[in-house]
């Protein structure tokens, strides 16, 4: 049997359903902004030369980020935006890595060349000379004949 308030805690039952529905996600703005913010620093530490394809799925992936939010999809938005992060995170470890690796083969170059100055000079200081060459056979002297 329907009673009157079977029907009233029906209808407050949808109401709030309702308004459960219709309350969605937050967007989630402050990711997207987390995330631009990371590929600006890829950007800066020349992610687009040494770690490219790291960089471009970061933008991607933020560009899908701001699609799914404007499309009021706030999870996925939410998710796309973590992952462009790491993504701009590793462009920009990846990158930084590449440069100090860099940095260390000029280094090494630099002090193979000061290696091998030092090896050429004599401990006064000055260069040592060059060997002249050893001739390549022996010179006979003439024999003096005797009377």
């Amino acid at each position: 049997m329907i009673t009157v308030n079977g029907i009233r805690n029906t209808f407050w039952c949808a109401i709030a359903f309702g308004i459960v529905a219709c309350a969605s996600t937050p967007m989630p703005v402050e990711k997207l902004a987390v995330a631009k913010t990371s590929i600006e620093r890829a950007e800066q530490a020349q992610a687009a030369q040494f770690a490219q394809i790291e960089l471009n799925s970061a933008r991607n992936k933020l560009a899908a980020a701001q699609t799914a939010a404007d499309k009021h999809n706030a999870v996925v938005a939410a998710r796309l935006a973590d992952q462009a992060d790491v993504d701009a995170q590793l462009a920009e470890s990846t990158a930084r890595a590449k440069q100090q690796e860099q940095l260390v083969s000029q280094m090494d170059d630099s002090l193979r060349d000061l290696r091998n100055e030092t090896l050429r000079r004599d401990p006064s200081g000055s260069a040592v000379p060059p060997q002249p060459a050893a001739p390549s056979a022996p010179q006979q002297q003439p024999v003096p004949k005797q009377p």
